[in-house]
């Protein structure tokens, strides 16, 4: 059976020989974790030692994974930051031996450690790794990539290896809660109100890359195909009216493409930060389960920070940054594709 128990600086040391040979197998199996071949027990247990002395001294928190009595694996969570970073803490040496991969550990050590990071006041966790292995654990974990840096280091046999940065922002939503809107089908009634939210967000904002207002037989035509296709379309219901909607369609038009869907959503700009937004993907992601669909996509603009945090919140991770790909209120535009599976 597979524990997780978070060590304090005492049991730090007294597990020093089974964490060190957790380090040495993984350094032995090529992992790129700072170090270098020949990388023996004796180098492992100093390493975990200078970990002790910074788990009594508070800047690190070590969390192993145990087989019984044996460490099978091991992450450590970086408080030491600095001064204008009180919020932040960094995921670190994420380890486990081969005799326990894919058992789940990874996922498992990675959960305690962002509890831990919540009980020292931290809320955004960044790290980075060149596994691929390791980046499906996190991605499946919720976490966004948002970098990749190429031949950043070596590999323990020498080679370059590149790696790629991921976050994931623990702070809770803020506004009012979901609960305050009610979702449903959209009918044809609510094209006026949807068509308000569109014109608004293209006179206004970056969210919809035009520059000309719509009508309202264009609302009423994109509703009629987009039900004709199997897409749904949904509305945000606050006190009888419409403060918000969202939609999805197949991503490309190619057959290959039949379980891929792009979606949106927009919020009424007097609601937005209320939770609304939260509502409508909630119900685009249940829909596309129920459809069968197995990956959702996402077209955000780059500053759009909202909706960036939004969908990091709700499992979508960046896949793709297109920068000034479009042009609008006289300045260049970055298209950022996010993506959440979801089958």
């Amino acid at each position: 059976m597979i524990t997780i128990e978070t060590l304090n600086a005492a049991a730090t040391r007294r597990h020093l020989p089974d964490l060190a040979a957790v380090l040495v197998d993984c350094v032995t199996h090529g992992a790129s974790v700072s170090f270098m071949k020949p990388f023996g027990q004796g180098d492992g247990e100093a390493f975990f030692a200078h970990v002790a002395d910074s788990v009594a001294a508070g800047d690190t928190v070590l969390v192993a994974a145990f087989l019984g009595d044996r460490v099978i694996g091991t992450a450590q969570l970086g408080l030491d930051m600095p001064p204008n970073q009180p919020h932040r803490a960094e995921v670190k040496k994420m380890l486990v031996h081969s005799d326990g991969r894919r058992q789940g550990i990874a996922g498992s050590m990675l959960r305690r450690i962002e509890e831990e990071a919540l009980a020292s006041g931290r809320h955004l966790l960044i790290l980075d790794t060149a596994s691929e292995e390791a980046k499906r654990v996190y991605e499946r974990g919720g976490w966004s990539r948002f970098g990749f840096v190429p031949d950043f280091a070596l590999l323990p046999d020498g080679g370059f290896c590149d790696t790629t940065y991921y976050l994931k922002d623990l702070s809770p939503p803020r506004g009012t809660p979901v609960s305050a809107a009610s979702v449903r089908d959209a009918t044809a009634s609510d094209m006026p109100a949807i068509l308000a939210i569109v014109n608004h967000a293209i006179a206004t904002s970056t969210a919809i890359w035009s520059d000309e207002p719509v009508d309202l037989a264009s609302r009423q035509a994109w509703l009629r195909d987009r039900l004709a296709a199997g897409s749904p379309v949904l509305v945000a219901e606050d006190g009888g009216a419409v403060v918000g909607f969202g939609s999805y369609l197949q991503f490309r038009a190619w057959s290959g493409y039949r379980n891929a869907v792009e979606h949106s959503v927009y919020v009424r700009d007097d609601r937005r930060g209320s939770g609304v937004g939260s509502a409508l993907l909630a119900g685009l992601i249940a829909r596309a389960k129920a459809a069968g669909k197995h990956v959702m996509i996402g077209g955000i603009e780059g500053r759009n920070t909202a909706s960036l945090r939004l969908h990091r919140r709700a499992g979508f991770i960046e896949v793709g940054r297109m920068p000034g790909i479009g042009e609008k209120f006289g300045r260049k535009l970055d298209l950022v594709f996010v993506q959440k599976q979801i089958a």
